[in-house]
């Protein structure tokens, strides 16, 4: 193994190392699953430049372009991460697996090539340079996750370049501003200037972007470890900037207030386990952007917070007043489809397990007849 594969081979074992490390983390499991395949897929695309920097791909071709939907699958990661996690917005799985459509679309144009047989794949191969129709498709193909990127990140900066390109009072704030802004100059940059080599055919462009890549992962480890909370402080400062035009002026928003209770107290919409912000924002009158404001800006919380809130509270008081029932009855009759989401709410809002929470009330109310 030479060296710049070494190097390679180090930028992928570290990327999945703090993939794991992530899944261990004491942030939400939403949080965690999207970060953890954030960092998984960034890693997996350094898999296919090894195998071609260190010519494995002509002993095995089948090894063509096997990262290419993994690195696909970067760009709508990372959005509907900031989306999620930054913004405090809720996205449905509609619009989440359309952000996956051209994965999908990906893998179709893929099968001919993996599934061919050896010697299409070498043929396949030997034409990428010379034009053929489906060469020249899966040469396309290589540089997709690149323009992907650029497509998602380059709207967000110049939508928020009021934040990114503005100072803040706050030290932390302003420390969090500029690291963000760093970092997510050098992945673009890093980005662009592959794609600039691929579409030039300049090999060297190709190699120093990719050669970039573990430096990145390494960069972005270290800010985290470094200021752990940065991209709070980020996330804190785009939710602002996001609602400085508020949606809600001429609203009633005690009506609002006074509304939503009444759905959650008397008709426990909450207790419908496929509840989502459209549908409770068509109850109310709103549109999913005036319902997401009011909840982040006036309750501050998510919609996925508030809505398992009130399912907590209600699912205390069944482990109260029906001690027979099983903890995962309960559970499905309050709204939650899983027993681990149940469990992961449950605690967050009650700072406890059910069963604990049951087993001390029960413990409790034994005491007091003594």
């Amino acid at each position: 193994m030479d060296l710049e594969t070494a190097y390679l081979v180090f930028g992928i074992a570290f990327g999945w190392v703090w993939s794991l490390g992530i899944l261990l983390s004491p942030a939400s499991l939403g949080e965690r699953t999207r970060a953890s395949l954030i960092m998984f897929c960034s890693s997996f695309w350094l898999v296919g430049a090894a195998t071609f920097l260190s010519g494995l791909v002509k002993t095995y071709p089948i090894l063509y372009a096997i990262h290419i939907p993994f690195a696909l699958g970067i760009a709508p990661l990372l959005y509907i991460h900031f989306q999620i996690t930054l913004l405090g917005l809720e996205l449905s799985k509609k619009e989440i697996l359309l952000h996956f459509l051209p994965n999908l679309i990906c893998v179709i144009l893929l099968l001919p090539f993996w599934l061919g047989g050896e010697e299409l794949r070498v043929h396949t191969l030997q034409n990428i340079m010379q034009g053929g129709t489906y060469s020249s498709i899966l040469a396309f193909l290589q540089i997709t996750p690149k323009i992907s990127i650029l497509s998602y990140f380059l709207p967000l900066l110049w939508i928020y370049r009021s934040y990114l390109f503005r100072s803040e009072q706050d030290e932390n704030e302003e420390r969090a501003r500029r690291m963000f802004l760093l970092f997510i100059c050098l992945v673009c940059f890093v980005i662009f200037w592959g794609l600039t080599g691929s579409i030039l055919r300049r090999i060297e462009f190709v190699k120093e972007s990719i050669f970039s890549l573990p430096v990145l992962l390494v960069i972005g480890f270290l800010l985290s470890q470094r200021e752990p909370n940065w991209l709070g402080f980020v996330g804190k400062s785009l939710r602002e900037v996001r609602y400085k035009k508020s949606r809600l002026k001429g609203m009633d928003e005690s009506k609002i207030k006074d509304r939503l209770e009444t759905l959650m107290r008397r008709e426990k919409v909450y207790a419908d386990e496929d509840l989502t912000l459209s549908q409770l924002a068509e109850e109310l009158g709103l549109t999913n952007h005036q319902l997401s404001e009011f909840l982040n800006q006036r309750l501050s919380m998510k919609f996925s917070d508030y809505i398992n809130s009130w399912r907590v509270e209600e699912a205390k008081v069944l482990l109260l007043e029906d001690p027979d029932r099983s903890i995962l009855a309960i559970s499905e009759s309050v709204g939650f489809n899983s027993k681990s989401a149940f469990n992961e709410a449950f605690k967050k809002f009650a700072d406890s397990t059910p069963s604990d929470f049951r087993k001390t009330a029960i413990q409790y109310k034994a005491s007091l007849k003594f």
